[in-house]
């Protein structure tokens, strides 16, 4: 296994910082690596109660068009992620849920993000308000089916392969009995 010689943040903004890694080897050969640390950050899958999942569709400048996703978010500093699961689907969507339901989590790109992603199944919704922080504007919400919704994963439709895990899990927990 490598060893660390050195550690340095090389650049640092608002949502993330970017760190460079020296390692030795053990035959000697020795290495940069970068890392993105963005923090770690939820997704939820809200299911309503004839089994359709609530989307959002928001424009995303990194990919530069409007993409139909689940409601997400940052964990603040401190926060549980079921906590900021809870915060991010209110913000969101305007919609409260008590019934949050741990499905998956794990590291979407663990060769140069530190980034851990809790994804959240959300049942039993009730209204509340939405309440977006300056940043986000969500076009609008749409309820699709699981059907549907696995049909649009067949035709390879979503942007985000997050949204994809998190339908998966749910169906092959919950659906497909």
């Amino acid at each position: 296994m490598s060893k660390l010689l050195e550690k340095n943040e090389v650049f640092k903004c608002c949502r993330f910082n970017v760190t460079e890694r020296k390692y030795e080897r053990e035959d000697g050969v020795k290495y940069n690596r970068f890392t993105v640390n963005p923090g770690n950050a939820v997704i939820i899958l809200p299911v309503t109660e004839n089994n359709e999942i609530v989307f959002i569709e928001q424009y995303r400048e990194s990919i530069e068009k409007v993409a139909l996703e689940l409601p997400a978010g940052i964990i603040e500093k401190g926060e549980l992620p079921v906590d900021a699961a809870r915060r991010e689907l209110e913000e969101e969507t305007g919609i409260i849920s008590q019934d949050l339901e741990l499905l998956i989590d794990g590291f979407p790109s663990a060769g140069y993000t530190s980034e851990k992603i809790y994804i959240y199944l959300a049942r039993n919704l009730k209204k509340g308000k939405v309440h977006l922080d300056e940043t986000e504007e969500i076009i609008s919400l749409k309820n699709i089916s699981i059907e549907k919704s696995l049909e649009l994963i067949k035709q390879n439709y979503f942007e985000e392969i997050n949204l994809v895990v998190a339908i998966m899990m749910y169906y092959y927990k919950y659906y497909n009995k």
